[in-house]
């Protein structure tokens, strides 16, 4: 949606933000939005395929030592609990 209006960007973000929703009434809710984005932004149509056909990416990485590590080696564990106790 790189090619849409700030509009257009937040009204995708705002129905994308529904938490209540399910996944397939957040996917009847985007399609008419997308449809409309590629109709309008040809060459976007590609962009798209491309980013549907690779599928997602993973990457993995690990740290060891103290301190912050970006790009490094993690020799333990992490536990994300959003919303939820510390443990």
């Amino acid at each position: 949606m790189s090619r849409a209006t700030a509009a257009e960007q937040d009204a995708v973000i705002a129905m994308l933000g529904d938490r209540d929703a399910s996944p397939e009434e957040l996917a009847a809710h985007v399609r008419p939005l997308l449809a409309a984005h590629l109709a309008a932004h040809p060459a976007a149509v590609n962009e798209f395929k491309a980013l549907t056909i690779t599928g997602p990416t993973t990457y993995n990485q690990t740290n060891s030592g103290n301190g912050v590590f970006l790009n490094g080696d993690n020799h333990g564990g992490l536990t994300i609990n959003h919303n939820g106790p510390a443990e």
